[in-house]
């Protein structure tokens, strides 16, 4: 596999969250960037299989293939 490319976005929390986040970040000797990063990396990593099933599902009653759904998917914009 390839070097994997690095993507920034902005996310919005409320505040009680924001400054557990901040002291989290603190406790485990990072930042609040690294932090969020390994806190969705994990869910991601931990939700992979239900997010492809889902995916599969709507696929086939689309009628479309996984990887036709994906990239159409992805290629819309998410703002």
């Amino acid at each position: 596999m390839g070097v994997l490319e690095m993507v920034r976005f902005t996310i919005s929390l409320p505040d009680w969250y924001y400054r557990k986040l901040l002291l989290w970040a603190k406790l485990k000797g990072t930042n609040r960037a690294t932090l969020s990063a390994n806190i969705i990396q994990a869910r991601i990593e931990v939700n992979w299989a239900d997010i492809e099933r889902e995916l599969e599902t709507i696929a086939k009653y689309e009628g479309k293939t996984l990887e036709e759904l994906q990239q159409e998917w992805l290629a819309e914009k998410d703002e």
